[in-house]
């Protein structure tokens, strides 16, 4: 038998397959700074006493999934991610599925490095849901039927993780679905809106503020005021400017492969300079700032500093 440590993190059971919610928010309301005392392990070594610590309760939750009459016992720790980790060496060392790990900490993109990112590892399979969805993929998450067939019947976990309220679906068939699986392996680029309608292509002409005949290094997408604009792929924020002349209130992001992309007439930036962004994240809100002749988003792709025709990387605009 391997020695347990004293200041382990708190932890939840089912009762009869039902979890007792109200029971968890109490927890909660007394426990304020809940996020931030799991224990962290180290290294993901066997050699390391709190890994095998975190691999033993692991296997405890599996055999007790693998029993209806059993309750597994979901626990959280940390670890922080080297730069040769990726979400699946980390899933492999800790044999949790990756699908848990990723809605666990928000991740929406497999390609988004994880380098000096603290990264919470349950001890229970399954998937976390966002109670209030932000990223394509949340949305993907909350609208799934299956998903809101085992919230709405009681089986569904209702916790918070740094600040953020979640469901949690137990089980090794409480899985990401081929379409969500499909949407999160995807590398390509994606529409920085849900929906919107082409006022102005990529190229030249004539300007609707001078009149003039210029050139078009984007595209212009027209949808309601502070409709989401999501990042069209992962990668950092390398600008946030606010109330300039032309473009108002823009933010650039760099990406891979030598491509940035700038998002421009915000009326709502929801990123910072020098964070790291998955593909899908929320970037800002539709807005009309600087010159605009109406609330729109002025999207841009460059690779290499040269403008790219988004239609050539971008999917079919609904």
């Amino acid at each position: 038998m391997r020695t347990f440590f004293a200041n382990r993190p708190l932890r939840f059971r089912w009762r009869s397959g039902i979890f007792t919610t109200a029971i968890l928010f109490e927890l909660l309301c007394a426990c304020p700074v809940f996020s931030q005392h799991f224990v962290r392990i180290p290294e993901l070594r066997s050699q390391n006493p709190i890994f095998l610590q975190y691999q033993d309760e692991v296997e405890e939750a599996n055999k007790a999934l693998a029993h209806p009459e059993k309750e597994p016992l979901l626990n959280f720790y940390t670890y922080v991610a080297g730069e040769r980790d990726t979400l699946f060496t980390i899933s492999s060392r800790c044999s949790i599925p990756y699908d848990t790990i990723a809605t666990a900490n928000g991740i929406t993109d497999a390609t988004l490095s994880l380098a000096g990112r603290e990264i919470l590892l349950p001890t229970v399979e399954g998937i976390f849901i966002p109670q209030e969805p932000q990223t394509s993929l949340d949305i993907l998450l909350a609208a799934d039927s299956e998903n809101l067939a085992a919230v709405n019947g009681g089986s569904a976990i209702s916790l918070v993780l740094n600040g953020k309220s979640l469901y949690f679906l137990k089980g090794r068939k409480a899985r990401l679905s081929p379409s969500q699986r499909a949407f999160f392996l995807d590398t390509a680029f994606r529409l920085p809106l849900a929906k919107s309608v082409l006022t102005s292509p990529f190229g030249m002409r004539k300007s609707p503020i001078s009149g003039s005949w210029k050139f078009h290094h984007g595209v212009d997408l027209a949808a309601p005021l502070g409709t989401n604009i999501f990042a069209c792929k992962s990668g950092s924020v390398e600008q946030v400017i606010q109330n300039d002349i032309v473009y108002g209130n823009y933010v650039v992001l760099r990406h891979s492969g030598g491509f940035s992309s700038l998002y421009a007439h915000m009326s709502v930036i929801a990123v910072q300079k020098g964070q790291n962004i998955s593909a899908g994240a929320v970037v800002g809100k539709i807005g009309t700032t600087g010159m605009s002749t109406g609330p729109h988003l002025h999207f841009e792709l460059r690779q290499n500093g040269q403008s790219q025709n988004p239609d050539s990387y971008l999917p079919s605009r609904k």
